[in-house]
């Protein structure tokens, strides 16, 4: 669990830096991510299609990722962390293995406003230049959320002689150097970007605060949904999928079962795309 000054970082700036939080799992768990990926996307692996937050993304909650697998919520570090930030119980998305290709402009991850908190490791050491994660601190704020959106149009549109680097230099990120084993927890709502890095491999997992009304559920819902696409990702959904062998192996562990029987109870396991994606 958090101490008190790193919840009171986590509300105040929407992000804190977890320092070897997964550092006995790192070895294990890129080695899970990287094979699973290589063998997902083996046909395809080499090409590097740049668009958006472009790269390779894995489900990662199969009995071909146990490692990844155990991680939401039999291994309770991370959904405690979740709950505690979150202040209240938590629903997973199914966790990601990632290799991004290139860099990742300024953005948010929560477009329709869920609240939750995404982990993410990297098995590299990143650094500024090399695509280190950097923040807008306090950017979860829904103030300085609309200000920084109207500054970004104008950004864009001062950015017609082809030059978006000059606008994106004018935002005053916070830089997080990490080294494998550590875990950045942020705010969905936290503006971030990564750049000058290449070929970043990643494992990521969002929580969302479970909902407590009929109005947060349908929300919530649409949220998990979207997170279920897969069509454009070009590999055997069968064999990496959703929540399909994660639900099987509920029995096997009391936390297990019980977040099982959240997601059923909250609608989750029964949206198309749930068991295996679209």
């Amino acid at each position: 669990m958090l101490s008190t000054a790193q919840v009171d970082h986590f509300q105040t700036f929407g992000f804190v830096v977890l320092r070897g939080a997964l550092a006995k799992h790192a070895a294990v768990l890129e080695a899970e991510v990287d094979a699973a990926i290589h063998d997902a996307y083996n046909t395809t692996f080499d090409e590097r299609i740049v668009d958006g937050i472009s790269g390779h993304y894995l489900p990662m909650a199969s009995r071909l990722t146990p490692i990844s697998a155990s991680l939401i919520c039999d291994d309770t570090r991370l959904v405690d962390i979740a709950e505690q930030l979150l202040g209240a119980p938590a629903l997973p998305e199914c966790p990601e293995g990632v290799l991004y290709f290139y860099e990742a402009d300024w953005h948010n991850d929560d477009g329709i406003g869920v609240r939750g908190v995404k982990f993410a490791a990297y098995f590299d050491e990143l650094t500024a230049d090399r695509g280190a994660l950097r923040f807008l601190p306090g950017s979860h704020h829904p103030d300085y959320h609309e200000r920084l959106a109207d500054y970004r149009r104008q950004m864009c549109l001062a950015a017609s002689d082809g030059r978006p680097e000059a606008g994106r230099a004018t935002f005053p990120g916070h830089v997080v150097d990490t080294v494998p084993g550590d875990v950045v927890a942020f705010d969905l709502h936290t503006w971030h970007a990564g750049f000058g890095g290449r070929d970043r491999l990643a494992w990521t997992i969002v929580y969302q605060r479970r909902p407590e009304n009929d109005h947060q559920r349908q929300r919530t819902l649409r949220s998990m949904a979207d997170s279920f696409e897969q069509a454009f990702r070009g590999f055997d959904r069968d064999r990496y999928p959703i929540w399909r062998d994660w639900v099987a192996e509920a029995g096997s562990h009391l936390r297990h079962a019980q977040m099982v029987e959240r997601l059923r109870a909250d609608g989750v396991l029964d949206l198309p795309g749930s068991d295996i994606g679209w």
